[in-house]
């Protein structure tokens, strides 16, 4: 007699992630997978050569750059966000940026010119020649509102440093640089400044001389874009904290360069908002077949080549195989255009993940099935009948050790889903106050309100305060309750209501947002909890009360093979097979 083995806390944890398991669960799964799957991507054929074409929403000139240049920065665990904070940024809104790169393309080459010309923006404490806290933010605006006739600027800048009197209603903000102690000139360190505002009045856009072929409307437009040019380029330096404008000055030193690395620099930077020099990495390292094939014939025949995959992957055929080109083909068209991704995408895909792992096509496929019909065949020819091993092999699919795993991995991430989706909640005041509902119930966007029974059904429920209040903290504390509880409660024996009560979370899902193949592909992780053999038997019934009886010649080839054909489909165990 065999001992034991010890009940340790190693077994049962090994036992918890690798017990062998039925894999009709995990072949259940990849049935209604591969059928989402299919549906997904057949719908892309419509506009195939708009989602993944050379030119098209998403062009393969901005996907490649994207992936072999965007910037990933990761911040020190010492010193804290600093290598985000070091690089220059401007703003967001593409006209404003383009107009500062337009200027910093347009700045001195030489480092010594440049400082000069950019030295009223420096900061105290960081540069030599820096002004003291608050004149380089004002320097900006200041600038921007000078007069572009020399001779008024000029008196204007006298006027500041005190050389000539000022005007009555005249407003010198930088009247505090005055130094009452200097022994000799008491207004030196406004002359300087006077100095430095007319050498980056130089930098700023200046209105072209008009030419003879322009219209009024047309130099009314180049006037008005160079103003604005001036405006955006005024603002940043005014909104700018002194951090963002010293890197901007960092970054300015740095295009003295050569000017194929100046332009090339300036690019990357328009184009990312980012310098390259702070980038811990550039780029994505993905892959799509999409990269690769541009012309329309080309993408007709690799769609409809993936087509055929994920068609094989759901009848279940080579599906060791066709799992991974199934899993490849997906997040190629994923990796392609970003914009495609949405939350039915990122559960077909976990899914996938997963049945690629899982003997996926050791149940409910073409491969059980012949699988089933050569194991038959081999029983049949050697002893006339279907002896006890093979009787166990049609009766159930062997246990799986990577069917086992596959299901505790797809569960466990089922649990994270749910625990980040509830707790996430908790932080919107939607869901506390119950407004989650009716801005679900009401959002034109993906209900059914277009239906005018529909909105004849919100109108009288909401004519009734008791039945709204009612219904919308019913609705929203399902949802929350289910969302954190079944992380911990699929684990216990209320396991069964948890899993009946996610399927009702997902038809409402479905039903009332719109979410149908999401909600499809969430229903389909909850059978994940259940055992092979609950699955087997609502597929397949019962054993039956009588078999059908075969009688079979085992010399017989052709009788061998039509009766092994026969037991092979008879997934219900109905056929007993006896020797003629």
């Amino acid at each position: 007699m065999t001992p034991a083995t010890p009940n340790t806390a190693w077994r049962r944890w090994t036992h918890f992630w690798f017990a062998p398991a039925d894999p009709t669960t995990m072949g259940f799964i990849r049935v209604v997978v591969g059928v989402l799957v299919l549906y997904t991507h057949l719908a892309y054929s419509f506009d195939l050569y708009s989602f993944f074409g050379e030119k098209g929403w998403y062009g393969l000139d901005a996907v490649n750059r994207e992936r072999r240049e965007a910037p990933w920065t990761n911040p020190s665990f010492t010193d804290g966000w600093k290598s985000w904070e070091d690089t220059a940024r401007f703003p967001e809104e593409p006209h404003r940026r383009a107009a500062l790169v337009e200027y910093t393309r347009n700045l001195p080459t030489d480092l010594a010119e440049l400082n000069r010309v950019l030295a009223v923006l420096a900061v105290q404490g960081v540069d030599p020649n820096g002004y003291p806290t608050g004149v380089g933010q004002e320097a900006g605006r200041y600038a921007n509102g000078l007069s572009p006739d020399p001779v008024v600027r000029a008196n204007t800048l006298k006027a500041l440093a005190n050389e000539i009197p000022r005007g009555e209603n005249e407003q010198f903000p930088f009247d505090a640089l005055a130094d009452p102690t200097h022994k000799t000139d008491p207004n030196w360190r406004l002359k300087q400044l006077a100095r430095d505002l007319e050498a980056f009045y130089s930098t700023l856009p200046r209105v072209p001389d008009r030419a003879a072929t322009d219209t009024d409307d047309e130099w009314r437009r180049k006037e008005q874009a160079v103003l604005d040019a001036r405006k955006y380029i005024a603002l940043f330096l005014y909104e700018s904290d002194e951090v963002h404008r010293y890197n901007f000055l960092k970054f300015a030193r740095d295009l003295t360069g050569p000017p194929a690395e100046r332009e090339r620099k300036l690019d990357y930077f328009n184009y990312w908002n980012t310098e390259r020099r702070y980038a811990d990495r550039t780029g994505h390292p993905i892959f799509s077949l999409w990269f690769h094939i541009h012309t329309p014939t080309e993408m007709a025949v690799a769609h409809a080549a993936m087509l055929v995959v994920m068609l094989l992957f759901t009848l279940g055929l080579f599906t060791r195989t066709t799992a991974v080109l199934t899993w490849l083909c997906a997040v190629s068209y994923i990796h392609r255009n970003q914009q495609v991704l949405f939350g039915q995408d990122t559960m077909m895909n976990i899914l996938l993940l997963y049945l690629m792992v899982a003997n996926c096509g050791a149940a409910v496929s073409l491969d059980r099935l012949i699988a089933r019909y050569r194991a038959a065949k081999a029983s049949l020819k050697r002893c006339g009948h279907i002896d006890e091993p093979t009787a166990r092999f049609l009766a159930a699919p062997p246990p799986s050790v990577a069917a086992g795993f596959a299901q505790r991995l797809l569960q466990i991430h089922f649990c994270f889903i749910y625990m980040a989706s509830g707790l996430s909640k908790l932080k919107g005041a939607a869901w506390w106050n119950n407004n989650a509902f009716w801005d679900t119930m009401a959002n034109p966007e993906f209900t059914m309100i277009h239906y005018e029974w529909y909105r004849d059904m919100l109108r009288t429920m909401i004519g009734q305060r008791v039945v709204y209040a009612t219904a919308a903290a019913f609705m929203v504390g399902f949802t929350v309750v289910m969302e954190i509880g079944l992380p911990f409660l699929v684990w216990t024996k209320l396991r069964p209501y948890v899993i009946i009560g996610g399927f009702f979370l997902h038809f409402g899902i479905g039903v009332f947002m719109g979410l149908l193949v999401f909600s499809l592909m969430m229903m389909t992780m909850l059978v994940g909890y259940l055992p092979g053999s609950v699955v087997r038997r609502q597929l397949f019934g019962p054993p039956p009360a009588e078999k059908v009886r075969l009688a079979v010649d085992p010399a017989n080839d052709a009788e061998v093979k039509k009766v092994a054909w026969a037991v092979a489909k008879d997934a219900g165990g109905k056929i007993e097979v006896v020797k003629r």
